[in-house]
């Protein structure tokens, strides 16, 4: 375990989400960064949060949220601004689709830089908040400062294609950021938007030169795909599923922060041992599940096994 711990930068907004019994509709915290950064710090995780946040009243239960979770605030840049949204429909399933509102609200301003990264292991950058406009802008200088400070990086492309530009343009921007990668998390529907198929040329291209590749893909599980060595499938773990809102996030959360703590993050993650890889994925399935059965993104407290236990 090292003390060093993990700095996530992306989108905090607010999940308009179907109302319970009685409501037509609710409004919970979310956004990929947030939720990402709430899992790592609900797993045991040391984690900071880089992000702008809106001084109204969304904004300041966003702060009270991430101090009553202990998550590190240094970073978070406040503004007057609105807060974000992201309006969610579910289909039969519980899979969700969002409907977003990003222009004119705190999205629009880049959150304060850290002045200096060594007390960090790993930064995860996420989302459309890593990739679009001004904040993705911020990301890719914040990803280019971490890779030459020595810290592992890794990216979820999470892609929402209502709010990027044209796929061109998409294509670019993350194959820009994948550069400065150790792991690249995407679902398979990234995947088919970026691609038309699980596996276009870019990704495999930059496969070849030692990324790792870690793909979901909701009930059926997914697989990691390390550097030079055979996939390692997972599969998903069989749980009524409330709605799907925050499950990619939240496995991620979890597997870095297993990754944490067995000392898998830094300069060692681009040759993980295959124990270090089960156990997170392992974990993270379990999260993710426990989130499913939640409404919104509500990951479980949990620490993460030890890789050999």
């Amino acid at each position: 375990m090292t003390g060093k711990g993990v700095l996530v930068y992306g989108e905090a907004l607010v999940d308009i989400v179907p109302g319970r019994a009685g409501h037509e509709h609710e409004t919970v915290l979310g956004g990929s960064g947030f939720n990402t950064a709430l899992a790592l710090a609900r797993c045991g995780a040391p984690v900071a949060y880089n992000v702008s946040l809106s001084q109204d009243g969304h904004g300041q239960l966003f702060v009270q949220r991430l101090t009553e979770e202990g998550i590190d605030q240094r970073f978070v840049g406040i503004c007057e601004a609105p807060t974000p949204s992201a309006t969610a429909s579910l289909d039969a399933d519980g899979a969700a689709t969002y409907r977003f509102s990003l222009n004119g609200t705190a999205f629009d301003t880049a959150p304060p830089a850290p002045a200096d990264l060594d007390e960090f292991a790993h930064l995860h950058v996420t989302s459309f908040g890593a990739t679009l406009g001004t904040s993705g802008q911020a990301a890719l200088a914040l990803m280019r400062r971490a890779r030459a400070a020595g810290l592992s990086v890794s990216y979820d492309l999470n892609i929402r294609p209502a709010v990027l530009p044209a796929l061109e343009d998409v294509r670019h921007a993350i194959a820009e950021r994948a550069a400065l990668c150790d792991l690249l998390k995407c679902s398979t529907d990234d995947a088919r938007t970026l691609h038309g198929t699980e596996f276009g040329y870019p990704l495999a291209r930059w496969l070849a030169h030692g990324g790792q590749l870690l793909v979901t893909d909701g009930e059926k599980g997914g697989y990691l795909l390390p550097f030079r060595r055979e996939p390692m499938v997972f599969p998903a773990l069989a749980q009524e599923v409330v709605d799907t809102i925050g499950a990619g996030d939240s496995f991620m959360g979890a597997f870095l922060a297993s990754l944490w703590r067995n000392g898998g993050l830094g300069p060692v993650m681009r040759n993980l041992p295959n124990e270090l890889c089960a156990a997170a994925l392992g974990f993270a399935v379990v999260v993710a599940a426990e989130n499913c059965a939640q409404q919104g993104c509500n990951p479980p407290r949990l620490d993460p096994p030890s890789a050999h236990d």
